[in-house]
C-alpha cells in the first residue's frame, strides 16, 4: 500500500467502523471523497482491493449480516431482504446463490413479524383484520401464500382460545 493512500485508507476504515458495508457502498463513499481531494478513482480501487484482501470487505459476509439482522429484529421476508441487498449494491448472482444454498423458514418469520401487530388488530372485524394483516405482511416482503397461511394460523389460534 502506497504511503500517499494511507489517509484514504483511514477514511475507508472510519466508514467501516460502524457496521459492515458492501464493496459497492464503500466504493461510492470513497468516490465522493475523491471529488473534494487529490486522489483518483484508481486510488480508490487500490484501497478497495486492499480492503478485500484484508477481509474488511466481503459481500457474502455482508449478506450473512443483513439476513441475521432482518430475521432477528426488523423481521422481513426473503423478497424484501433481496431488494435491500440489491439497493446496497450486492451483485444479483451472489444474492441468488446465497438464497439458493440457504434455507430460510419464511412461515416462521411471518409469524414472528405478525405476532406484535396481531395484538393491535385482533379485535377488528374479520375482513378488516384480514386486510390489515395481509397488507402488513406483504409490506414486509412476504408472499401472499405465506401471508394467508400465517393469518389462518393466527385466526385458528384465536378460535381455540375463545
Amino acid at each position: 500500500m502506497d504511503d500517499d493512500l494511507i489517509p484514504l485508507l483511514n477514511f475507508a476504515f472510519f466508514y467501516l467502523k460502524f457496521r459492515p458495508r458492501t464493496i459497492s457502498e464503500t466504493r461510492e463513499h470513497l468516490y465522493k471523497k475523491v471529488r473534494t481531494t487529490h486522489w483518483s478513482h484508481e486510488a480508490v480501487d487500490k484501497v478497495i482491493n486492499h480492503l478485500i484482501e484484508l477481509k474488511f470487505l466481503d459481500d457474502k459476509a455482508f449478506i450473512d449480516y443483513l439476513v441475521r439482522s432482518r430475521t432477528a429484529t426488523k423481521v422481513k421476508g426473503v423478497y424484501a431482504i433481496k431488494q435491500e441487498l440489491y439497493r446496497f449494491g450486492v451483485d444479483r448472482e451472489i444474492v441468488n446463490d446465497y438464497f439458493t444454498n440457504t434455507e430460510i423458514n419464511e412461515e416462521e418469520l411471518a409469524e414472528k413479524a405478525l405476532a406484535r401487530r396481531w395484538e393491535i388488530i385482533k379485535n377488528l372485524p374479520k375482513q378488516k383484520r384480514y386486510e390489515k394483516a395481509t397488507s402488513y405482511l406483504r409490506s414486509r416482503g412476504f408472499g401472499f401464500d405465506i401471508a394467508r397461511k400465517t393469518i389462518d394460523k393466527f385466526l385458528s389460534d384465536d378460535q381455540v382460545l375463545e
